[in-house]
Formats: C-alpha cells, sequence, structure tokens
C-alpha cells in the first residue's frame, strides 16, 4: 500500500469534493465513491496534482458524465 504524504491527501481530498459536485447522481453509492477514490489516488501516485483535472479523470475513468 502506498502511503501519501499530507500535500497529496489534500489535493485527493479536493479533488473529490470536485468530483462530487459533478456527479449526475446526487447521492454516490458506497462503490462509486470508493472507485472515484481508487481513480483519484492512482493518478495522484502517477504525479498528477491538479485538483480539477484529478476530478475530471476520475469522472471519466469511471464512466461517468458531469453534469453539464
Amino acid at each position: 500500500m502506498r502511503m501519501y504524504s499530507p500535500d497529496e491527501l489534500d489535493v485527493m481530498a479536493e479533488a473529490y469534493l470536485k468530483a462530487l459536485d459533478k456527479l449526475p447522481v446526487a447521492q454516490p453509492t458506497i462503490e462509486l465513491t470508493q472507485r472515484l477514490v481508487e481513480e483519484i489516488g492512482a493518478a495522484v501516485a502517477k504525479g498528477m496534482r491538479d485538483e480539477d483535472e484529478l476530478a475530471a479523470a476520475a469522472l471519466a475513468r469511471s464512466n461517468l458524465r458531469p453534469e453539464l
């Protein structure tokens, strides 16, 4: 299991909140929440740090379409 720095955790938390704001559902399931967290964590582990990009990428990889 990878250990994340405090800065990485802050970026991940903000990206998750931004992804939640763009979800096409009002109440995410536990499975959806886990999927978003996994996707954001994987992208951070690869070096991505932009919160907006992280949120958009997690939604795209989770096959979700943000509300327009």
